[in-house]
């Protein structure tokens, strides 16, 4: 098998200065091809998943949100199962989000993990992506869609360079933030088209439109309780954070002085070091004390807009999960919003609903669903779909 053969942990600075290297212009080699392996270790770093035969960590080439080289970290769950013909069915998971701060990677975070264990004991190989911008490489483009996908399709080319035991064809699921990669995902060439294909789409609460209504929202000074009922006011200064800060990492023309009010900065700083599991105590700010208008507003909203996954094609089926007590962006009405857009390009959509599930809920609330729906999809007959239907698989 691959994974027995004998990796070198190559030292960080050396793969930073190869990967910068290209960044500045020289000519690519295969140590900067999406997908390649560049430290491999086998057991209990990250966060194994319990049932998995074999868990690795791993850093594999992907790209930046500037579209260049960049280290990426991984995790491989490989089943004990025996394995069936063909190989391991592969399940590319994209997380939620975990914060800003240094040490919110998902491999540190564990976010449903014990989800994402019951897939390695039916028989999935999972992977699992930190996505760019942690540490040294930070900061992290919150947010950024096309930098979330290649990360999430990098990942399985990587997994096949690790083991010979996984199918060519492949899944990819995400919640929240990683449910609009997977949306993302679902929509690129690379990913339907190349060696290893993409099947099938499962997003969990996926980021959608929502999200700029959010932010419009405030920056407009509309009270959250208006347009998103279930958001506490501290969870919407929390989300706004973050999401500068993210949009910054990407477009650094966004001048966060002209952008934020000085009532609001503190919530800037401290989200700039948290994760999502750390709360932030500090004072609100009146209503319309968050943003300012502006120029560097609208550079905020154009990248928003830009990550909005109604402006893609899916090229793959996708069933969506909605929780129906979602406390965050992707609420009931903002995601049948996205999902009639998606369907008006064409796409091949089933949203299943869950009534009095929230945002995080409905991960658990929708398992044996999406469980189904994959095994469906590996098994080669696609549950009936009239598309864009909303029922249950």
């Amino acid at each position: 098998m691959k994974h027995d053969r004998h990796w070198c942990r190559w030292l960080p600075l050396l793969t930073l200065s190869l990967l910068s290297t290209t960044a500045q212009g020289a000519k690519t080699d295969a140590h900067t091809q999406p997908g390649t392996v560049l430290s491999l270790d086998k057991g209990a770093r990250g966060t194994p998943l319990p049932d998995a035969g074999e868990n690795y960590l791993i850093t594999y080439v992907s790209q930046s949100a500037a579209g260049l080289p960049v280290s990426v970290t991984g995790q491989i769950a490989i089943p004990r199962s025996p394995m069936p013909s063909g190989g391991y069915p592969v399940l590319s998971w994209a997380s939620g989000t975990t914060g800003m701060g240094q040490q919110c990677a998902p491999s540190n975070m564990g976010g449903h993990t014990e989800t994402l264990n019951e897939w390695v004991k039916r028989g999935y190989a999972v992977l699992r992506t930190d996505y760019p911008g942690w540490g040294d490489l930070g900061p992290r483009p919150l947010l950024n869609q096309r930098s979330n996908a290649s990360a999430v399709i990098d990942l399985v080319t990587a997994a096949h360079a690790v083991s010979d035991q996984l199918a060519t064809d492949w899944i990819v699921a995400g919640h929240s933030e990683g449910g609009g990669a997977a949306l993302w995902a679902a929509a690129r060439d690379e990913a339907t088209q190349g060696r290893f294909q993409l099947k099938a789409a499962i997003a969990l609460a996926p980021v959608g439109p929502g999200l700029l209504n959010m932010v419009r929202s405030v920056a407009n000074g509309v009270p959250i309780a208006r347009d998103f009922p279930l958001m506490p006011e501290a969870l919407a200064a929390s989300l706004t954070a973050t999401t500068i800060l993210g949009a910054r990492a990407t477009d650094a023309s966004i001048r966060v002085d002209d952008l934020v009010t000085e009532a609001f900065r503190p919530w800037l700083d401290a989200s700039a070091k948290a994760c999502t599991t750390d709360p932030i105590t500090l004072p609100l700010p009146a209503v319309n004390q968050y943003l300012k208008l502006g120029t560097a507003y609208d550079r905020l909203e154009t990248f928003l807009s830009q990550q909005d996954p109604t402006t893609q094609t899916m090229r793959v089926p996708v069933w969506i999960a909605q929780a129906g007590a979602d406390q965050f962006t992707p609420t009931p009405q903002t995601t049948a919003q996205m999902v009639n857009t998606l369907c008006a390009r064409g796409g091949a959509i089933s949203l299943t609903p869950y009534p009095g599930q929230d945002h995080s809920q409905v991960v658990t609330a929708s398992l044996l669903d999406a469980l189904a729906f994959a095994d469906a999809t590996v098994a080669g007959s696609p549950l009936s779909y009239n598309a864009c239907d909303t029922h249950k698989p």
